[in-house]
């Protein structure tokens, strides 16, 4: 058996099999953990072997789309998706200061409440 000692080759190879398989029918393991806390909620990503580059976050209106995309590295034009999770976020989430933080193989995307749903008041009532 002949080794390939050609590091350049066996990453372009690597590629393309990751590539071809997602193509195929191939999935990324993720996993998706959505926590409530005081004063936000927080969902959790975790997706073997996505590159932090991969990640994409897009808010339009009250829907939040989570997804990755694994981008050729000979055509940049050419991009599969690997895993793509929507979530409609409730009323009582700040959509102005939503944000989004990578760290060891895990997407944490931050969704703070308003400060009106953390804390009631009372409204008066005025006589016309």
């Amino acid at each position: 058996m002949k080794i390939i000692k050609d590091k350049e080759f066996l990453r372009n190879i690597a590629h393309h099999i990751d590539l071809l398989n997602t193509v195929g029918g191939g999935v990324s393991e993720t996993y998706t953990e959505i926590r409530k806390k005081k004063k936000s909620a927080v969902i959790n990503v975790w997706a073997a072997s996505v590159n932090p580059e991969s990640f994409k976050v897009v808010l339009h209106q009250n829907q939040l789309t989570i997804f990755s995309v694994l981008q050729s590295q000979d055509n940049p034009e050419v991009a599969v998706p690997m895993f793509n999770r929507i979530f409609m976020l409730p009323p009582q989430i700040d959509l102005g200061r939503i944000e989004a933080f990578y760290k060891d193989g895990e997407l944490r995307v931050k969704l703070p409440y308003h400060d009106a749903a953390l804390h009631p008041r009372q409204i008066d009532i005025q006589q016309l």
